[in-house]
Order: C-alpha cells, then structure tokens, then sequence
C-alpha cells in the first residue's frame, strides 16, 4: 500500500513537472510567432461621422436634412460584415450560363450570394432612388454622399445601381402607352431589389443599365453599325423594333433592361431593350450575351459582350436623335465616375492616415515623422479638393438650380470627372506605398482600392473625350465658359497666387489648341479647386493647397508641401479614429 501510494505520487509529480515544461514552452508565444507593431484593420467606424470634409460638403450644399439617412449608411459601409461581402464578391466572380443542360439558350449570369445582398442593401438604403424620391434642395447632394462611402467598399455593384439612377432622366421620354404596359420609370425609383430573372411586370423595382459601346469605335458612338427595323407599321416614339448588330461592353447584363443606341433610317436612336417582353411575357430571345470579360478589377460586376439577333426593343425619345436622348443618362453617370472616385480617394487616405497612426518605425510612430508628415498631409489636402469638387458639381443636378448653375454643371461636370479620376491611380498607389510590404498584399484593402482606381477615368468617357467634350461645350454653349468664370470670380481678389493662376488659365482658354486641351482642362479644374478652398476650406488645408498646386515648379509626387505647413491639423482632419 505505501509503495503503492509511493508510486502515485512520483507519478502526480512527473505529471505535474510535464505540465510545467508544457507551459513554460507553450505558454508564451516564442519570438518566432509573437505579432508586435501592427495596425488593426480599419472597420466598424462611421464613415461619415469620421469624414469632416464630407459632413461639411453636405451642410454647404444645403443636404443636412438627410443626416439620419447618410449615418444610417456610414455605419454599414465601413462595418466588418459589409467589407466581408464585397471581399467575397470579388473573389467569386460572376459566371455566364448561355445554356441549360438540354441544350436551351438562358443567357444568364450567376453571382454570388454576398453580390445580391450588397446589392439589396444599395437599392434598400436607396444610392439609387434617394434623389429622385426627395425632390429637393441637396437630394443630389445627399445621394452623391450615399455612394461616396459605399463605393470604395464595394465597387461593382455600383455600377447598376448607377445606370439604375442615371436612366431616370431618359426614361421619361417614355410614352404613356409605354408606361401602361410597363412602367419603367416608377420601378428604376423603387428601393426595392428583385435578382428574379422574371418579366418587369412581375416586379416592384427593377434595374435598367446601359450598352453604348462597339467593336469598331468605342466611344465614337457615331460609327455604331447596329440597326433597328420596325416590326410594325408604327415608328417612332413607342414603337417596336428588332434590332441586329452587337455591342462590345455591356456591364451588369442581369439588368431588367438596357438603353442602347441603333441606327434608323432617321439616324442613331436611343431604344429600351427589355431581358423579357413586357406585353407577352417571353424571354428576348434574340438579346444574346457572347462572354464576360475578365477585368482588372471591378470584378463583382459583370461587363459583357452582346449581339442582337432580332432583339426586341422599344424605341426612346425621338427618331434620330438618340445620343441626345442617351446623353441625359451619361451626364449622371459621369457625376457618379466623379464621387466614386473622390470616395474611393476618401478612403485610401483614411487606410493610409489609420496605419501610420499605429506602425512605429526607427523609434517613432510614422504619422510623427517628417516625411511621412508631408505624404500624409499632401494626400489629405488632395482628397479635400476632390471632394469639395465632387459635392459642387453634384449641387448643379437639382432641378430647382437656375440656368447659370446649369450651364456651369454643364462643362464642371467633364472637368471635374477629367481631373479627380485621373488622380485617383496616383494617389492610391501612394497609399498603398505608406504601408510597405502590408499594403501589396491581396489581404489588405490597398490591392483591390488599387486595381479599382483607373477604372472611372477610363468609363463614361476617358481623358480624351472628357476634354474634347469640354471644347465642344465652350463653343457650342458659351454661357457654359461664362458661368464657369463667374464661379472662379467668387474667390477673386481673396489670393494673389490664385489671381495669377487664373489669369494664365484665361490666357491659356484664348490660346490652346486641340494639342493641349489637357493641360487647360487640369488648369481649369485645379482653379475651380482653389476657387472653392478659399471660398471654404478649413484654412490649414486651404493655404497647403495654395502654396503647392499653384507653384510651376512643384513637383506631382506627394510629400513635396512647402515648410511651414500645417501638418499636424491637416492630418488630424483626415485620419478616422476608431471607438
């Protein structure tokens, strides 16, 4: 018994030492596995509680009214659940389905789950509809701000929701005959989402999007080669058509419908192309989609290649004249190419801004030291300017404006498309470089911000067109240059450096020719910048951008501010903070 009892006691104590060597070996993370000097991800803060520049672009232009709304959606959009559904959705890519098993034409797109709810929750929290739902004062405004924070969380599904906003003012060339049968007007304003591959007419909301472009011209639109042949003896507005020929991008194609451009005996006219025919009830069969493309990013949406095969398709607006028609939708579009990419560079300074605040390097934090002090600086006074543009050019689209605001949003609005989308790729890519190593790896956020950056300066109309637009309108409308001068004089006489600027810009309006139409397109959107930062601008961030945007011989890489700078109030403006 007592060798027995002996025994179980040198066992306990073997055990016991066991347990020891276990825990001092275990215990305690080794060098090897122990993670120190890391930031934490940048979720679950109020993306417009902690924008200041974006609370007081919305007070500017009259939008307050819509706080409960635009907190509602600033919540969600940086929250851990939703930054999950938009990794997913671009990690599974959409797929096209042309046939079932038995060999029977679909034509469908399948999506992951995490696609539709990001969707349901756009549609539901109205990034499509809120303007159009409250007509009034700022509702522009306000529901360029809904899509400002949701788009740099996830972009692709955007892009219906866009068409779907943007097709509101030409779908009211739809006649009443139309609209009794089908009303696509009401059902592109409903905050309901319906992914059911079912007729419209069996639907609450539906989303409508665009297909313009063709193999042989791109943006020419002129050189279209489709063709639309009445099916009846009716023509015209309202009337039924086949269309034969094709289209080379057609993004979202689970679209309830489609405007398209095909050429009359009248010219190019614009024409509604339903997935399902609303007055039998069968599918368009002759709407056949060919491949999805496979993009640099983007890669939650579906942009494919169509060919018509005797498509159904209604005719919109007036024979012949369909890029007029089609134009009214662009010109929202391209609004939207503008805040998506001031949101997106939003965004990539506050995941800049957020990782230097924690990430200590040679004995300081890196928000603390002298260079990275300017880099951050540098990209918040940009993302400011790109802002404060983007929410003054939404300001023109409400109906109420008079005609020297719409004449200024007129050529403002291919300005500020031309400028802010152009520099999103810089800036971003400067972002992604504040993070080191961490920033190009496909975890983190910089890799998909990054990939998403070029795409709305190549969209709705790239540097080229932009600019020849912006000419087009100076001589066709020269109200249009007017109003825009007359908003630069609202800031004349406040800076001498701004003064001058502006001079040489009217210098260069008289002088340029085609050849440099981007260098004055620039200069006209850095003094609409500075016309709006002396007007506005918190004064920090107001005299930064003064003293490096108006200098001939600063150079474009961020983190080349003049000393004296501000630093330290202009980043604490553009860095989120966490609770």
């Amino acid at each position: 018994s007592s060798s027995s009892s002996s025994t179980s006691s040198a066992a306990a104590s073997a055990a016991s030492a066991a347990t020891a060597a276990r825990s001092l070996v275990f215990g305690e993370e080794g060098v090897q596995r122990r993670v120190l000097n890391q930031a934490v991800p940048l979720e679950n803060y109020n993306a417009y509680h902690q924008d200041v520049a974006l609370q007081e672009a919305v007070h500017r232009h009259h939008a307050e009214w819509a706080q409960d709304q635009l907190q509602a959606v600033g919540e969600f959009a940086t929250s851990t659940a939703f930054l999950k559904l938009g990794v997913q959705a671009n990690r599974n890519p959409p797929v096209l389905k042309t046939h079932t098993r038995y060999g029977e034409r679909v034509d469908e797109v399948e999506f992951h789950p995490s696609y539709h709810e990001v969707m349901r929750l756009g549609i539901q929290h109205m990034l499509p509809s809120f303007a159009w739902r409250n007509p009034r004062p700022g509702a522009h405004v306000a529901r360029s701000a809904l899509g400002y924070m949701v788009y740099p969380s996830e972009a692709g599904t955007q892009c219906p929701q866009t068409m779907t906003f943007a097709c509101v003012p030409a779908l009211r060339f739809l006649t009443k005959e139309q609209r009794a049968t089908c009303d696509w007007l009401t059902k592109a304003q409903s905050p309901v989402y319906d992914p059911r591959n079912v007729c419209a007419t069996q639907k609450e909301g539906v989303t409508v999007g665009m297909s313009m472009t063709e193999r042989q011209g791109g943006s020419d639109v002129r050189s279209n080669i489709s063709v639309a042949t009445p099916i009846t003896s009716e023509q015209g507005a309202g009337a039924p058509y086949f269309l034969n020929g094709h289209k080379w991008f057609t993004s979202a194609p689970m679209c309830d419908a489609f405007l398209t451009l095909a050429k009359t005996e009248a010219g190019i006219s614009c024409f509604v192309v339903p997935r399902w025919v609303p007055h039998t009830g069968e599918r368009n069969r002759g709407l056949v989609f060919v491949r999805l493309k496979e993009k640099v990013g983007d890669r939650s949406n579906a942009s494919s290649e169509v060919e018509y095969h005797n498509a159904y398709a209604e005719m919109l607006g007036e024979d012949g004249r369909g890029i007029a028609t089609i134009l009214q939708m662009v010109q929202h579009t391209r609004l939207d190419c503008l805040v998506g990419s001031a949101g997106l560079i939003r965004r990539a300074v506050a995941e800049a801004a957020h990782h230097t605040s924690l990430r200590k390097a040679f004995g300081s934090v890196l928000n603390q030291t002298p260079l990275m002090q300017n880099v951050l600086a540098d990209m918040i006074v940009e993302s400011e300017a790109a802002t404060m543009l983007a929410f003054r050019v939404a300001s023109t689209f409400d109906r109420e404006v008079s005609a020297e605001e719409n004449a200024f949003g007129r050529i403002a609005t291919a300005v500020a498309k031309y400028h802010v989308c152009k520099r999103a790729p810089t800036l971003c890519y400067e972002a992604m470089e504040c993070h080191g190593g961490n920033g190009y790896i496909e975890e983190g956020p910089m890799a998909y911000i990054y990939r998403q950056a070029p795409l709305n300066a190549i969209w709705e109309g790239s540097g080229n067109v932009i600019c020849l637009d912006v000419l087009r309108s100076m001589q066709k409308d020269p109200k249009s240059l007017d109003a825009f001068l007359g908003e630069l004089s609202r800031a004349a006489g406040k800076d001498d450096r701004f003064d001058h600027f502006v001079n040489r810009l009217k210098k260069s309006l008289a002088e340029s020719g085609t050849g440099d139409l981007r260098r004055v397109v620039g200069m006209m959107a850095v003094a609409l910048q500075g016309s709006l930062m002396l007007q506005y601008g918190h004064p920090s961030v107001c005299e930064a951008f003064l003293a490096s945007r108006f200098q001939p011989d600063t150079r474009q890489d961020y983190g080349c501010l003049p000393k004296g700078t501000d630093f330290a109030s202009i980043i604490a403006r553009g860095t989120p903070l966490l609770s």
